[in-house]
């Protein structure tokens, strides 16, 4: 259980394997068209692209609202209705961040563990 912002209780249950592998390609899809440098620092700018590619993409919104239907807002199933009360639309971003970590993690943590040590070769690896 996620207590938000406004006080309201968020409790997210896992989605099945299907939305969850939806989000997780949508979002990489919205990645792969981010430039990275690896000579320049990660600063502001670069979170902001990140976040602002996956929060206007309509794929990625579509596969969350997918995700969301796991998903309980103070006790109830979470539609478009519940972020109509202006105390609970400052509460979205917060939902869609946790419910899509959620759904996420367990893919890319499994990639993590198994190629991590080649992000640190690429990092490594002389221009």
């Amino acid at each position: 259980m996620i207590t938000l912002p406004s006080g309201a209780e968020l409790k997210i249950t896992l989605s099945p394997f299907e939305p969850g592998r939806e989000l997780y390609q949508a979002c990489l899809e919205e990645a792969q068209k981010i430039e990275l440098d690896m000579e320049a620092s990660i600063d502001g700018n670069f979170w902001k692209n990140i976040f602002c590619s996956l929060l206007v993409s309509k794929k990625v919104e579509k596969c969350i609202w997918k995700c969301l239907e796991k998903a309980t807002y103070n006790g109830n199933r979470i539609t478009p209705d519940t972020f109509e009360p202006e105390e609970a639309r400052g509460d979205y971003f917060d939902v869609i961040f946790e419910v899509a970590k959620v759904n996420i993690n367990p893919f890319a943590n499994s990639l993590y563990v198994k190629y991590g040590h080649l992000l640190g070769l690429i990092k490594n690896t002389p221009t």
